[in-house]
């Protein structure tokens, strides 16, 4: 068992440190620059539960009114 060869670490690389740090920080800011997004899409003064049902209503609404344009398009380019 005490025959075998020791194998040594190697030193790391300061290129490889650099760019994992520099990962690193990109993965943290663009996690911050979503918390942002999300914040500026949520309805004031609401929990985040009730701006989501505010935003399926007015989605649901576009939706419909998008649709029914579309349906009329079809319609009258069938004639």
């Amino acid at each position: 068992m005490y025959d075998q060869p020791i194998v040594e670490r190697k030193d790391s690389s300061p290129l490889g440190t650099s760019l994992l740090g520099v990962a690193t920080f990109c993965l943290i800011f663009a996690s911050a620059l979503l918390c942002l997004s999300l914040k500026e899409f949520s309805m004031p003064n609401s929990t985040p539960t009730e701006s989501a049902k505010k935003w399926e209503k007015t989605a649901k609404k576009t939706w419909d009114r998008s649709n029914d344009l579309f349906q009329g398009v079809v319609t009258d380019g069938d004639e």
